[in-house]
């Protein structure tokens, strides 16, 4: 469907697409079956480059094969194949560093996915990760959370200070296929 029928839609019905924060959490834990877990079980959240940690609310863990794409799934096939072809083992010095690293291997290897929500507002989702990437539950999750950016109510300087124009307008874009995909057009 078009850019321009996809976008009228949207502006009919966007204020049924706006979700705070506790509803996007319980819309994805319920889809997914998934649970919260601290963001200090995920050691490098500290230093991500995306999100600010301070902003952190919440991350949900899940183990499901069927979220991923083949891609995706050939891309887990390739991690687990080199990890056992190298024989890695990972030194560790104790055991929450010992569970660190099998959370990174097992995300690498497609037995699990972590989504790191953030709120800069406190409000709405101002950001969210899904680490070791799923475009099926990037998607769902973008579905609900950019409403509320795209009709302002998060506004721009809440966004990521290098966010261009033209990267606005491609995130428009995926906004708008992901309700379309999702049926909330």
């Amino acid at each position: 469907m078009n850019d321009k029928i996809l976008h009228e839609k949207f502006e009919r019905r966007k204020q049924w697409l706006i979700f705070d924060k506790e509803e996007v959490v319980r819309r994805v834990m319920v889809r997914y079956k998934a649970r919260i877990i601290p963001k200090t079980d995920i050691m490098d959240l500290v230093n991500d480059d995306q999100l600010s940690y301070e902003h952190i609310f919440c991350c949900l863990t899940r183990i499901l094969e069927k979220i991923f794409t083949a891609k995706e799934r050939k891309d887990h096939q390739w991690e687990i194949d080199d990890n056992a072809r190298r024989g890695t083992v990972y030194k560790h010095k104790d055991e929450e560093h010992r569970r660190y690293n099998q959370l990174i291997i097992d995300e690498q290897e497609g037995r699990r996915l972590d989504i790191v929500f953030e709120s800069k507002d406190g409000k709405y989702v101002t950001g969210f990760l899904t680490r070791y990437m799923s475009e099926q539950v990037g998607s769902y999750i973008f579905a609900h959370v950019g409403g509320a950016k795209f009709t302002g109510l998060v506004p721009r300087s809440l966004l990521p200070a290098d966010l261009t124009d033209e990267e606005i307008k491609i995130s428009y874009r995926w906004y708008l296929e992901s309700l379309e995909e999702w049926n909330k057009l």
